[in-house]
């Protein structure tokens, strides 16, 4: 039986993230993916339209419109992305791509537990 797809995928290179949202993940009794390219990213949520997508804005070389455009529709819905404040340009482009939640990097820092929470429900 192959495994089953993840809950939580978050696209980021911040190994400290990682091993954090892991953690919330863990705790919250989701499966959890690492993905360090958007189309690691999309492959991960391909096949689960209930997946929570949590993607750093500050990922090099990452177009949010390509990203937006390969994930299912619901995942984009639900989809969380940060980024430095003073990025607004990502910020709001990430808004316009169809994210469902667009928030500074400190924000998901500090809200990231209620997320995941929120996001496997």
């Amino acid at each position: 039986m192959p495994p089953s797809p993840p809950n939580i995928v978050l696209l980021a290179t911040d190994l400290m993230l990682c091993s954090t949202v892991s953690g919330f993940a863990a705790t919250a009794g989701a499966t959890f993916k690492a993905a360090s390219t958007a189309t690691e990213a999309a492959d991960h949520v391909a096949d689960n339209e209930n997946a929570l997508l949590l993607v750093d804005l500050g990922c090099a070389g990452l177009d949010v419109g390509s990203l937006a455009a390969a994930i299912p529709e619901q995942v984009l819905r639900n989809a969380v992305a940060y980024g430095p404040h003073v990025h607004v340009e990502k910020l709001q482009a990430a808004t316009d791509a169809g994210f469902g939640q667009v928030m500074s990097r400190g924000q998901f820092s500090a809200q990231i537990g209620r997320l995941i929470s929120a996001g496997v429900q």
